[in-house]
């Protein structure tokens, strides 16, 4: 659906909710565990593929939708919004009571185009896809940040003004959702490798205080919520996890709030660390009180890395190295992977980056993570099942998303 949003710099009003359907299948909540287990889940493959579907509810306490929360999506064009598809997700996970961890309300990537170009594609009144260029793995990565870099350069913004869109943005899409998402990414991967805010749109026209503007405007939207920073490549020392450190040191000393930090920890077979590096990582981040998390783990490998039974032998090492690390620290609360299935792997499935086979069948890796919180001393009771049975032909309801006009 198209939500028309208000005028910049006005009082936000939260978009009317769509009545949740009432679906054919209710499943018993799972008993708790201190460690939430998670992956990232696409609408697109959970309306159409039972299995996967069957997959996600046996063996996952949450979900982060990979791209139906993002900007791009979500404000296609300037103050209209479109939470169809976000919705059709949150519907899903209320029946089947799973967590939702929002991702990502302000990113320099995956922006809609009129916010790239400063509305030059609206005032010419072309109705262009919602969407920028997908995110690419590096090197290729810089391209899409090279472009986006050009055309925020050329087009420019007021401070004021991209302030308010950035406020209107956060306020109504948390009003919007409520309690029903519990955690936010409120900024997602702000630093360069350096350790230095990223010169992304915000950075350049709003200031070094975007970041702290962003936190505090997610709070006052849902005090409820745990506002997030999420990054990647700062789970061992490097000048980027010590800008982290800085950078979360200096917003708590300044009570701006701020729950926690998610650790991405997107890595392959060939610069992994170990356990100790991480959990090491891990108690320094909670020391300065907040909590932590493994955000968006995957394992990818090539087969310069050796066969698939090794590279699968070395990927479970892996996987449970970071598994065994945040069940060794209690601030870290949630373990989550970037999908589930080699199948829909932002990677591609050739990386067999992910738990699961292109097939859904449990690797390695996926006995690793259970292994991991099946210990004592993670005081969790749920061990990963793997649900290998042919599809059901019972229906778990997940509505058509409409089509954004």
């Amino acid at each position: 659906m198209l939500v028309a949003g208000p005028a910049v710099g006005d009082a936000v009003a939260a978009p009317a909710r769509p009545a949740a359907q009432t679906h054919v299948v209710t499943r018993t909540p799972p008993p708790p565990r201190r460690v939430v287990q998670g992956t990232a889940v696409r609408l697109d493959v959970l309306q159409r593929d039972q299995r996967y579907r069957d997959l996600f509810l046996d063996n996952y306490d949450a979900m982060t939708p990979e791209n139906e929360m993002k900007m791009a999506f979500l404000q296609p064009r300037r103050g209209v919004f479109d939470f169809s598809r976000a919705d059709e997700l949150v519907a899903f996970a209320k029946e089947h009571h799973k967590a939702i961890h929002g991702h990502a309300l302000v990113w320099g990537l995956q922006l809609p185009l009129w916010l790239i170009d400063h509305g030059l594609s609206d005032n010419l009144g072309l109705n262009l896809p919602p969407l920028s260029s997908p995110p690419l793995p590096a090197p290729l990565d810089t391209v899409d940040a090279g472009v986006n870099d050009l055309l925020t350069t050329l087009t420019g913004w007021d401070r004021d003004e991209l302030l308010a869109i950035m406020r209107t943005h956060v306020d109504s899409v948390m009003r919007h959702f409520g309690d029903d998402v519990g955690e936010w990414d409120v900024v997602n991967e702000p630093l360069d490798e350096n350790g230095n805010l990223q010169n992304n749109v915000w950075r350049r026209f709003i200031g070094p205080d975007y970041v702290e503007q962003a936190l505090r405007t997610a709070r006052a939207a849902n005090p409820h919520a745990k506002l997030f920073i999420n990054e990647y490549a700062v789970e061992g020392p490097s000048a980027k996890l010590e800008g982290l450190v800085r950078l979360v040191s200096d917003l708590k000393a300044r009570k701006v709030p701020l729950d926690g930090v998610g650790l991405q920890y997107h890595t392959n077979l060939t610069g992994p660390w170990d356990e100790q590096t991480i959990e090491t990582t891990m108690r320094r981040l909670a020391a300065l009180g907040v909590e932590v998390e493994i955000t968006e783990m995957d394992v990818g490998s090539t087969p310069l890395d050796g066969s698939p039974a090794q590279r699968a032998t070395r990927q479970a090492q892996v996987y449970g190295d970071a598994a065994r690390a945040c069940n060794a620290v209690d601030a870290c609360t949630r373990f989550t992977t970037w999908g589930f299935t080699d199948r829909f792997s932002w990677l591609g499935p050739a990386q067999l980056a992910l738990p699961f086979d292109a097939q859904y069948r449990p690797k390695p890796a996926a006995d690793a993570i259970r292994a991991a919180f099946a210990d004592p001393s993670a005081r969790s009771s749920r061990r990963l099942r793997h649900v290998l049975r042919p599809a059901r032909t019972r229906r778990v309801g997940v509505r058509k998303a409409s089509r954004a006009a």
